[in-house]
């Protein structure tokens, strides 16, 4: 009986200790969410206006972020216990250093220390000869990753506008920038601004008025009109009913977020609406909602078409137009270049891409064609390597661990080679995987470049 009763008393007191262990664990871990420590800072290299993302731990308390230079910013945007993003501030310390976070009267500091970025564009190119519509100013020089837009001599006498996000190339040490419709011809100066707001007059270069590859309906990426007329829309009384039969949509793949430019007179200001067939109502606003105010003198208004107009559209209903006091003289789509894919996919090692995902409708892949992959926007190197379905390595560039097994700059955000004889057949079926793709990059879209 004594025996039992020891037994009994050494398994309650084993039990007892697990518990207080146990307890003991989970209030260290919860101590160890809430610690005030900074793991990661991207991207290292930044200057004002640069967008930087903080990770760590007990980062939902923080009030201030201070940067090198001492100086401090307290607008955070928090996402969580464990993320955050800054945007870095004018003044900081040239010759950079550690983020130090302050949370409730602690402090703590990166492990990683900051560099600060200079932008410095030296050469442009090519300088021998008019560079046509749709092909490329090729910039060279440092910190070129910075660049937010290009600006272009318009025919019009106003400015036109290149975003970042439809640079050919973004990368540290060159740019590659399509030369847009609507440029003058002649002698021209590119500038760049960077996201500081700053902006580089860069040499002269020849602009021609000139489509590469065909005409302004015929050639590669752009808009192109689907509608022309000259319709006086006087009131809210009166709504133009554009059935698709009266729509050019011919060679135009519709998704949702492509890209319309309508094309009006308004010397006087006007309200301007669009519905789908259904009444549906897209965002044309950039806040939701479909109708919005354009002040006198401005002609053009640009928005991506909503799902229901896809629809609308396919099925034949068309569109909706309408608002007051504006001549409405064009409606143009973005024709984009045929895609085979498109959505959000980070690869690691491996992506096995079946060929049954692959959108062949609008072309057949063939050897010698570009493909174009577009990737989210990273501020850091990222690895990509690409096989055919049979893990043939096809030629992408030199440089990298392979021909196959590259390193893309920060910001490098597109990529275009040559389609492989191999790559050909497994995306036309010739195997059940199209691509098997690895690294560390995360995909968004895959095209073919056509003229």
């Amino acid at each position: 009986m004594k025996k039992y009763i020891t037994g009994l008393l050494a398994t309650c007191l084993t039990a007892l200790a697990v518990l207080v262990m146990s307890s003991c664990s989970h209030d260290d871990a919860v101590d160890a969410n809430q610690l005030l420590e900074v793991k990661s800072v991207l991207p290292t290299k930044v200057m004002e206006g640069q967008v930087v993302t903080i990770t760590g731990t007990g980062l939902d308390g923080a009030t201030s972020v201070v940067f090198p230079g001492n100086v401090a910013v307290n607008n955070i945007n928090k996402l969580g216990n464990d993320y955050m993003t800054v945007t870095t501030p004018a003044g900081i310390a040239a010759g950079g250093g550690a983020i130090i976070v302050e949370a409730n009267g602690e402090s703590a500091e990166a492990p990683m220390r900051l560099t600060v970025g200079a932008p410095a564009p030296l050469r442009v190119a090519p300088l021998d000869q008019p560079i046509k519509i749709n092909e490329c100013v090729e910039v060279y020089g440092k910190d070129l990753e910075f660049m937010t837009k290009a600006y272009f001599p318009g025919a019009d006498g106003h400015e036109v506008v290149v975003n970042a996000n439809l640079f050919r190339r973004k990368a540290t040490g060159a740019l590659s920038i399509y030369s847009p419709m609507g440029v003058k011809a002649g002698l021209a100066q590119v500038v760049l601004e960077d996201c500081s707001g700053k902006k580089y007059s860069l040499p002269e270069v020849t602009l021609s008025d000139e489509v590469s590859g065909g005409t302004e309906e015929t050639g590669g990426e752009r808009y192109v009109p689907i509608w022309q007329d000259d319709v006086y829309i006087y009131d809210w009384a009166n709504w133009q009913y554009l059935s698709s039969d009266q729509l050019n949509l011919e060679g135009i793949q519709l998704r949702e977020g492509l890209m319309m430019r309508l094309t009006f007179d308004n010397p006087d200001g006007a309200s301007v609406c669009v519905c789908d067939a259904n009444w549906g109502t897209p965002n044309v606003d950039g806040q939701g909602n479909n109708t919005v105010w354009v002040a006198a003198g401005t002609t053009e208004l640009e928005f991506p078409i909503s799902q229901g107009m896809v629809e609308t559209l396919t099925a034949g209903g068309g569109i909706i137009i309408g608002g007051g006091n504006y001549t409405l003289k064009k409606i143009e789509l973005f024709r984009e270049y045929p895609t085979l894919w498109s959505g959000e996919y980070t690869t690691g090692w491996w992506w096995y891409l079946p060929a049954s995902e692959l959108d062949l409708s609008g072309i057949t892949p063939e050897a010698g064609q570009i493909i174009r992959f577009t990737f989210a926007h990273h501020d850091a190197p990222q690895t990509f390597c690409l096989c055919d379905g049979w893990w043939g390595a096809p030629y992408i560039r030199d440089g990298g661990e392979s021909d196959n097994n590259i390193v893309l700059s920060a910001g490098e955000d597109f990529l275009e080679f040559e389609i492989s004889e191999g790559m050909a057949a497994t995306m036309n079926g010739g195997s059940d995987t199209a691509l098997i793709i690895g690294g560390d990059i995360t995909i968004t879209k895959i095209q073919i470049k056509t003229d």
